[in-house]
């Protein structure tokens, strides 16, 4: 097709075959479109007023933008610590609708931004929120940089709570809110990687999205178009012994070995049924609630977490029947192998054991 539009001036041409046949179906699409055009194959219509070159070429760009817009993203992975409240975030985001991104920095932060690619191409004084705005080239950023919730962390119990940012700005590094402006985020995710003594317990946005939880990986994918987002989480250490559970002290009686992720246990009666009434607590978690103890083993599958500490099964009496205490027999599986103990709880006080997580030799 090139040939037949671009003929040097002053040469002679002499059309092929191929050439020929082109031409020919040229003109018959030419006569098509001149029926298509017409009212019943008769008068043909009145063709629509031109737009001016100026308004054409800014409806274009809009298309344009607003079709690159949709693989727009932004999202952000935060790397918690072993202590709970410090760790790395890692922020990326691409931008492919000819618009610039901002980030908002703490005023004089020399320590938590470690890395940012490109660099910003312009810094401004947000004089509202006592901070520096950052401007990135089109395309998108990467930044890593460190975060510390100390200052902001509340505590209940052995819950650790990062609570809803009320002012905007998280001390010392950074917000731990979102916005972007013109507009809102086209496709916006964030995920929070915890060690595995922590255990996410409660999590909230202020926008809508759905949440995913996955091992020790949370992550939250927003419904598009939206902006402004706000978080507030909360977690604990699955790995302390609790040394009192409802009110009552915990004695642990014997620690296990296991050489698998998953430990297989049977609790039963071993002696005479008499009403026993039990609550089961596992990892910081109540597995079973007023379970009747008979000589019908209860079968547990519970997933074992690596750590010194261990994850903890505790025996809670919810009634001691005729003859108190609660006593029930408790063989643990694992491997080749299988450990058998006996619990004692009552009224007083609640009795339990250690499922310690070891590498197979």
């Amino acid at each position: 097709m090139r040939d037949l539009f671009h003929i040097p001036i002053g040469c002679a041409y002499f059309p092929t075959s191929t050439h020929v046949f082109y031409l020919i179906m040229i003109r018959i699409i030419f006569c098509l479109l001149i029926l298509v055009s017409t009212d019943l194959f008769g008068q043909a219509k009145k063709p629509e007023p031109a737009p001016h070159p100026r308004t054409g070429a800014v409806e274009v760009l809009k298309q344009v933008k607003e079709i690159f817009g949709k693989s727009d993203y932004h999202q952000k992975v935060k790397f918690i610590n072993e202590d709970g409240i410090t760790g790395y975030e890692l922020q990326t985001s691409k931008k492919t609708s000819f618009e610039s991104d901002a980030f908002w920095k703490a005023p004089n932060d020399t320590l938590s931004y470690l890395y940012e690619f490109p660099k910003p191409i312009k810094d401004s004084v947000d004089k509202r929120n006592n901070g520096i705005i950052s401007i990135y080239p089109p395309g998108g950023e990467n930044i890593l940089s460190a975060f510390n919730w100390s200052k902001v962390m509340k505590h209940k119990g052995d819950t650790i709570i990062i609570p809803f940012d009320t002012n905007g700005i998280d001390n010392p590094y950074g917000k731990r809110f979102d916005w972007t402006h013109p507009g809102d985020f086209k496709n916006y995710a964030r995920a929070w990687i915890f060690p595995a003594s922590m255990k996410p317990v409660s999590f909230k946005c202020n926008r809508k999205g759905t949440w995913k939880l996955n091992r020790n990986v949370l992550n939250f994918i927003a419904e598009p178009n939206q902006n402004e987002f706000n978080f507030e989480l909360k977690y604990l250490r699955r790995s302390i012994r609790p040394p009192e559970l409802a009110g009552r002290p915990v004695t642990y009686t014997k620690e296990i070995p296991i050489e698998s992720d998953t430990a297989y246990l049977e609790l039963k009666d071993d002696q005479e049924e008499d009403g026993d009434m039990v609550s089961l607590y596992y990892d910081r978690e109540w597995i079973g609630k007023n379970i009747q103890v008979t000589k019908h083993p209860i079968r547990l599958f519970l997933k074992v977490s690596f750590g010194d500490d261990g994850s903890t099964f505790i025996l809670h009496s919810e009634s001691e029947g005729r003859v108190p205490p609660n006593t029930a027999e408790l063989t643990i599986y694992t491997g080749n192998k299988h450990y058998t103990v006996t619990l004692s709880s009552t009224k007083n006080a609640s009795s339990g054991i250690i499922l310690k997580r070891i590498h197979k030799k």
